[in-house]
């Protein structure tokens, strides 16, 4: 699958539904800018290991719509409250691991028996 069709898959949109498309396009056009903002600039997509973070970046911005500048929201019983963390930012240490691998700083362990 692709990430836009995990992002609707997540959100909860019908496949065949098309009326989000392009807010969809958008939110994970900016989600994968964010991810590449973090990476090497010698990178020009997002990796595969990495698209999972897309994903998710994308799903957490969607769920925001109508909600922007908001940290809580309630409503007859039902309250929401949003992370004044950059969504991305709960990602940091897989993409500085992803960096970490790719470079070849993290390597196994080798044990002498």
């Amino acid at each position: 699958m692709s990430i836009f069709e995990d992002v609707k898959l997540l959100i909860d949109v019908d496949s065949r539904e098309s009326g989000l498309d392009d807010k969809i396009d958008l939110i994970i056009k900016h989600a994968k800018r964010q991810v590449l903002l973090r990476l090497p600039s010698d990178i020009e997509e997002v990796p595969p290991e990495l698209e999972y973070i897309v994903c998710e970046v994308s799903v957490a911005r969607f769920n925001r719509l109508g909600n922007e500048g908001m940290s809580s929201y309630s409503q007859e019983g039902e309250s929401i409250s949003f992370d004044d963390a950059n969504d991305i930012d709960a990602y940091d240490s897989d993409i500085k691991e992803w960096i970490a691998r790719r470079e070849g700083k993290k390597r196994g362990v080798l044990r002498f028996i």
